[in-house]
């Protein structure tokens, strides 16, 4: 499994005001759902890596025996190509969550028999 994201900063070791212990680097994402995490950006490409992309992060399993997702950056896509995914995801999301929002309001009218 898969999932986009976009940059909103990378963390590199070569920053100024960052003291690291390896020379990884992370980048904050924005999700497609809203949620914001960090994660680690795959050795080749970490070069590349810049605030606004659009990325595609792992979640596959790290193992046949575990169920921990990777959590690692593999892909940076060109901007034509990131934004047409970024927004399949995205409206994909609103509709969700305005049938949400639906449901939870028929519901909280009760029953008025």
């Amino acid at each position: 499994m898969y999932h986009p994201a976009k940059v909103l900063n990378v963390l590199s070791h070569k920053d100024k005001g960052v003291i690291s212990s390896d020379e990884s680097t992370q980048a904050v994402l924005e999700m497609w759902d809203d949620n914001q995490f960090t994660f680690l950006v795959d050795e080749k490409i970490s070069s590349s890596i810049k605030q606004e992309d659009i990325v595609l992060v792992d979640y596959r399993s790290s193992s046949n025996t575990t169920m921990i997702p990777n959590h690692k950056i593999i892909k940076i896509f060109d901007k034509e190509t990131g934004e047409k995914i970024w927004s399949v995801y995205k409206d994909y999301h609103k509709k969700s969550k305005e049938k949400e929002s639906i449901h939870s309001q028929q519901a909280s009218r009760g029953y008025m028999g």
